[in-house]
């Protein structure tokens, strides 16, 4: 009785839940400018802002091993084209609200968070960044911005899975060493200390080009006007034709080291666990981001596990080219290391033996879109549309790609997540602990 209830429970919840996969199709125009730059555009008159973001299509991925770390520094010393004072003045005193930028695997992006009066300014001052030239990146500037990234570096070493050290550790190891992924963003330290203005003037030469931009404008604007703006500001940038990347499949290690917690403010200790799969919107990326969740259900329900530690984080990272499923615990005593192991490889063990249930399954599948519908709250940057958008484009040519992506994981049965863990996950992760 109970299994039959369960049963039309979870029908019930499976039919509400496709019903809101619709609500999560928002519209959106996108196109090419002649000169090649592709634009995405989703009015909202709902919200108050306007996001103004644009992507590079080469991120992290593109630093040779002698080079690891320009790519993130190239994003501090972008540089900007000249703008008028009494403009400037008036865009960060009147209408910024918002901005950030990052280097990721496959793209850099630069954003702007800006009233819908400021949008003419925004336009003016992104487009400036890729109209500039790399000879406004000086000599002065890349001593300022190299006190800056150095900074950074040992303020995000606190974490020790971001620090330059652990980055590299757990990103060779999952993708083998050498692989375009196989490095973190910030690289190695000491090329952040040497790196000199030729070789950021290169890589801007490089890079920015029409065909290698993305443009994007969400939330509250004038579609005619931004348009209009768009051609004034962007329709000159200049073209090239874009090199294909191959990249080789990773090497994944199932070797596990130690390493010594870098930032003298550390209190936890961290492990991560980590296995090279397949990229983003393959089968298996559609059926591993369920499991993540399903994994990370079980350990906070497992009370000798939840006793150990802290906090923990189970996900997944997809690119254009492979991606990580990873595990990350952070717990108190070192001593307790050993048995977070035995536990973790424990629960893995279990979810390759055996299908998950359809209460567990229902419940990752509601993840997901609970996941879908927070990240559509935030108009542009990290956890955002634009990063649903963005990915989409970059990794399928199609805006609504997530949403298609949204419906196959959806329509997915425990059978099929069964079968994908157990082709993916029963190998030996990598894995590193940080000590204090």
């Amino acid at each position: 009785m109970k299994r039959s209830l369960l049963v039309i429970l979870t029908v019930m919840c499976w039919a509400n839940s496709f019903a809101q996969i619709s609500d999560l199709k928002l519209p959106y125009e996108h196109y090419r400018l002649s000169n090649g730059v592709e634009v995405v555009l989703q009015p909202d008159e709902s919200v108050e802002h306007v996001s103004v973001e644009f992507w590079l299509r080469d991120g992290i991925s593109i630093d040779k091993p002698d080079q690891y770390g320009l790519q993130h520094f190239l994003e501090h010393v972008m540089p900007y084209s000249p703008m008028d004072s009494v403009k400037r003045v008036q865009f960060f005193n009147k209408y910024l609200k918002g901005s950030n930028a990052q280097v990721k695997k496959d793209f850099s992006r630069f954003y702007l968070r800006v009233t819908p009066e400021g949008v003419p300014l925004a336009m003016e001052r992104a487009s400036g960044r890729l109209k500039a030239g790399a000879y406004r990146i000086t000599e002065r500037h890349v001593e300022y911005q190299r006190e800056r990234v150095l900074a950074e570096i040992q303020r995000n070493s606190k974490n020790p899975h971001w620090s330059a050290e652990g980055g590299m550790a757990i990103y060779k190891g999952t993708f083998g060493e050498g692989h375009p992924y196989g490095s973190g963003g910030y690289g190695l330290v000491e090329h952040n200390k040497w790196f000199g203005l030729q070789d950021f003037r290169k890589r801007y030469n490089e890079i920015v080009y029409a065909e290698n931009i993305i443009l994007f404008v969400v939330g509250n604007f004038d579609e005619s006007e931004v348009r209009t703006l768009i051609n004034r500001h962007f329709g000159s940038i200049h073209s090239k034709s874009k090199t294909e990347k191959r990249v080789k499949r990773p090497m994944h290690s199932s070797t596990q080291i130690t390493m010594k917690a870098l930032h003298p403010k550390d209190t936890l200790n961290t492990m991560v666990f980590s296995w090279a799969v397949p990229e983003w919107d393959s089968e298996e990326d559609i059926a591993l981001g369920l499991t993540a969740k399903i994994l990370e259900q079980r350990v906070k329900k497992d009370g000798d596990f939840s006793k150990l530690f802290v906090r923990s984080s189970i996900y997944t990272d997809m690119y254009a080219h492979a991606g990580q499923f990873a595990a990350r615990f952070h717990f108190a005593r070192a001593s307790d290391s050993m048995k977070v192991n035995e536990l973790l490889m424990e629960h893995m063990r279990r979810l390759v033996k055996e299908e998950v249930t359809e209460e567990e399954l229902l419940n990752a599948k509601l993840a997901v879109m609970a996941d879908i519908k927070d990240m559509q709250q935030n108009l542009g940057f990290q956890w955002s549309r634009t990063e649903l958008l963005g990915e989409s484009v970059l990794f399928k040519g199609s805006p609504e790609a997530y949403f298609d992506k949204l419906k196959k994981q959806q329509s997915l049965s425990r059978k099929k997540i069964h079968k994908v863990a157990k082709k993916w996950l029963k190998s030996a992760p990598f894995r590193v602990l940080f000590v204090q």
